[in-house]
């Protein structure tokens, strides 16, 4: 993989993305999309620092997955740990 955006979670308000708050999986998607199109082989982290931050996270995950990113090319940190599915 060329490069791993980082989506950062620290409250339930969204998710970051280069210092932009999305607020809906759609604009996660959308975001995402945009930014493969330039490059396809990137991978996508999401990064939370509490599982208290569900929603948030939720949107993460449900954006990446529309816009295409699963498999090796998506993980999920919880405090620094991958989450267990």
């Amino acid at each position: 993989m060329d490069k791993m955006i980082v989506l950062p979670i620290s409250d339930n308000s969204g998710v970051d993305l280069n210092g932009v708050k999305l607020h809906s999986t759609t604009e996660v998607a959308e975001a995402l999309e945009k930014i493969s199109a330039e490059n396809p082989d990137m991978a996508v982290s999401v990064e939370a620092t509490d599982s208290k931050w569900y929603e948030s996270i939720g949107k993460a995950i449900y954006g990446s997955h529309r816009a295409g990113f699963s498999g090796e090319r998506f993980r999920v940190l919880i405090d620094g740990k991958p989450l267990e599915a």
